[in-house]
């Protein structure tokens, strides 16, 4: 081990769970800025817990460098612990049932996803752990994601955006183009697209694929909300690229009879934040595979 300084072997080091959580949450997220974002710290606080455990345990957990952080071998062999550590005490505080401060979980999910699986999912889980409050926030996937970035979300369900995003993936939906049945379409013209904003996967998607075909477009409407393109696609003015699971009885889907291209799959995946520890979270992300399966039709 690469000695830092003399420490009494005579009794164990006091493992606090700051320092254990600190440093845990460096190892995930990669560096000490993005830890003091999830936990809410200081970037000087976070360096000084991880020092401080460092010392403890008379070794070095991190090699730094102005560009560079890495886990020494020492570092990969304590993180093992250090997650065991930290999970042992939180499950041991829930079987005494310690009251301390209320358990959040603040989950993000598009909302164009929260009908179907939100209801079988909270119900689940709120009877399984009671103790926990669920904050749900709806927004778009990028949205999400950049809350969970800030520290303001511990779980977000997203739509891949790339590949090497860092979550996983958890479920595929199919995306097709629909419109109102009673939506005439002429490839003769710019097709009228009501879609989200700028950010949003299907959007970028569906103009690809338009492009690649040669077929003319033009945006007529944009919404942030799934209710609002619906409204808009009632009026039969207009087509969407949409989850082929979401679409109402009295809209059809066009594809490629009609002379539209086909669309990609959207690939669903879970972002965690790094410091999500309680054991709580991982039935929550359990029963959410759970449902999102049985929406699917798929048993195991």
């Amino acid at each position: 081990m690469d000695s830092i300084g003399d420490s009494d072997r005579s009794r164990l080091p006091a493992l606090d769970s700051d320092l254990l959580l600190a440093f845990v949450t460096v190892a995930d997220s990669g560096g000490f800025t993005a830890a003091a974002r999830y936990l809410h710290k200081t970037q000087s606080t976070i360096s000084l817990r991880v020092s401080t455990l460092e010392e403890r345990l008379g070794t070095r957990l991190l090699n730094r460098t102005s560009r560079h952080l890495a886990l020494t071998a020492d570092g990969q062999t304590f993180l093992v612990y250090a997650r065991r550590l930290l999970q042992l005490q939180r499950e041991a505080l829930g079987a005494l049932s310690v009251s301390s401060e209320p358990i959040t979980l603040r989950f993000g999910i598009p909302e164009d996803y929260a009908d179907t699986w939100l209801p079988a999912l909270l119900e689940r889980f709120s009877a399984a752990h009671p103790e926990v409050r669920v904050h749900i926030h709806c927004r778009m996937s990028t949205e999400l994601l950049e809350q969970l970035d800030d520290g303001s979300l511990d779980l977000v369900l997203a739509v891949r955006h790339a590949a090497g995003s860092g979550g996983e993936v958890v479920g595929e939906e199919s995306v097709v183009w629909a419109a109102h049945r009673d939506f005439h379409l002429d490839l003769q013209h710019p097709l009228p697209l009501a879609v989200f904003p700028e950010q949003c996967i299907y959007r970028r998607r569906a103009l690809q694929a338009l492009t690649e075909r040669g077929l003319a477009w033009q945006v007529d409407s944009t919404s942030q909300s799934p209710s609002g393109l619906r409204v808009i696609i009632d009026r039969a003015r207009a087509l969407t690229p949409c989850e082929l699971r979401s679409i109402p009885a009295h809209w059809r889907v066009l594809g490629e009879q009609e002379g539209l291209p086909p669309l990609p799959a959207a690939e669903l995946e879970i972002h965690r934040s790094p410091s999500l520890t309680h054991p709580a979270f991982q039935t929550f992300v359990n029963q959410l595979h759970d449902v999102m399966a049985e929406a699917a039709g798929v048993t195991s």
